[in-house]
């Protein structure tokens, strides 16, 4: 099953981010309640060392309260409540109160200050500070009981508030941080974009090798690709020296068996002969089918100029015996490009030319023109043609129109075959000259 890698890495970067953004949400909210918390017991342990300070005790038990002087525990609901329990006397209340007084219990140990919260009923609860401290001495001695209380409500409120506030800031944060984390995936994948791009010219132009313009994680894949190459084209150049000698071992046994061939026809012996005709062209297409496979290069791709291997082809076929009759007139637009490399380009061409050659009169015309996004490459003569009717069949092994000509009727179809695997099309048709055109288009290509 394929993935993307940058998929991937976004979704490895969407989950720990949104875990980090969690933990960090519940992290801040828990450091905010407990800053807040210790806020209000400081504020409740304050309250309660003035009021202690505030409440004094006579020898005959008269408790004296001097009012503190926030006035939030003079103003009824307030949220701000005191209690006094002298001994075990009922508690005073400060004028804030509105019910019963709190049911706490008392410390267990005098002079320490308990701290805790308390849920007094319809959903409400408050932070309360207590503890026990003793007046006078021996039979004047007292124990008093006191307790400050703060309603939580403002505190829970503002620890809510805080979480709300943090969550949609962080889920701000998590988006900002999901983009700079797509375009550092983007930037940091960058270099495979290159190199694609560059196998890409390697394989569309003269490029051959990939450059050592990465970054140090992706150079060594750079160069074992070029080590790759070097290979590949090591491995193609061995496969073209044993086609080049296959061919030259081949000939001298082909051409005695043609011999053989017309020995036995000169001997009345037709149907061997025929046998043994067929079985030789039977030998020579797989031959020379085999050695343009293997002198194919397409596996890359590349692409060269149409206009200085025209023109190096046709000063060679000219200098060929027989072909000093021949006028040639070349039309090739000099940016014209065809997704060949110049051996294949050579291989093919020089087949059609070749062909041309044998059936021309006395001119051969080379042209090529750009329509759009589709180039054409025409190859013509002034020979006898081919009719409609036939030409279908010209591009099968072994047709051949005039058995007199030279040539195995292998050229056209090795041809055809060359073209099909470079993304070409070849066709026959009526050249302006009263013979064959030989058509081959393919599209545009990028320089």
């Amino acid at each position: 099953m394929r993935s993307s890698l940058s998929l991937r890495l976004l979704l490895t970067a969407l989950v720990t981010t949104a875990m980090a953004l969690v933990a960090t949400a519940f992290v801040l909210n828990f450091l905010f309640r407990m800053y807040f918390e210790e806020r209000v017991q400081d504020e409740l342990e304050t309250y309660l060392v003035l009021l202690s300070g505030n409440v004094g005790v006579s020898a005959d038990g008269n408790i004296d309260i001097t009012p503190l002087s926030d006035p939030r525990f003079n103003q009824p609901l307030s949220g701000y409540y005191w209690q006094i329990q002298i001994d075990d006397a009922p508690p005073i209340l400060s004028p804030s109160f509105w019910a019963a007084p709190l049911d706490i219990a008392r410390p267990e140990t005098t002079g320490r200050i308990v701290y805790e919260n308390l849920d007094i009923g319809r959903g409400e609860s408050v932070a309360v500070a207590r503890w026990i401290i003793t007046t006078g001495q021996d039979s004047t001695r007292h124990e008093v009981y006191l307790a400050v209380a703060i309603d939580r409500t403002d505190l829970d409120a503002s620890v809510a508030g805080f979480f709300s506030y943090s969550a949609l800031a962080l889920t701000l944060l998590g988006a900002a941080l999901l983009a700079a984390n797509w375009v550092q995936v983007k930037l940091g994948l960058k270099p495979l974009d290159k190199v694609r791009s560059d196998l890409g010219r390697i394989r569309d132009s003269t490029t051959d090798r990939l450059s050592d313009d990465y970054p140090s994680e992706v150079l060594p894949l750079a160069r074992e690709v070029n080590r790759l190459l070097d290979s590949n084209a090591d491995t193609l150049a061995r496969v073209r020296t044993g086609a080049a000698n296959l061919a030259h071992g081949l000939k001298t046994p082909l051409t005695i068996m043609h011999g053989v061939d017309r020995k036995m026809r000169r001997a009345g012996q037709d149907k061997l002969a025929e046998e043994l005709s067929l079985e030789i062209k039977n030998i020579e297409y797989i031959v020379e089918r085999e050695l343009a496979r293997s002198r194919d290069s397409h596996q890359m791709m590349r692409q060269c100029k149409l206009a200085p291997i025209a023109a190096r082809l046709q000063k060679a076929l000219a200098r060929q015996p027989g072909a000093e009759h021949i006028t040639w007139t070349l039309d090739i637009p000099e940016e014209l490009r065809a997704p060949f490399d110049p051996f294949d380009l050579t291989e093919l061409l020089g087949n059609l030319i070749d062909n041309a050659m044998k059936w021309a009169a006395g001119q051969i015309t080379l042209r090529a023109t750009s329509k759009g996004d589709t180039i054409c490459l025409m190859v013509e003569d002034d020979g006898p043609g081919i009719p409609d009717a036939t030409r279908d069949a010209v591009l099968e092994r072994g047709n051949r129109l005039d058995a007199a000509k030279p040539g195995t009727g292998l050229g056209l179809s090795i041809a055809k075959d060359m073209a099909l695997a470079h993304g070409c099309a070849l066709s026959l048709h009526r050249a302006p000259l009263g013979g064959l055109q030989v058509r081959l288009t393919w599209p545009r290509l990028d320089a």
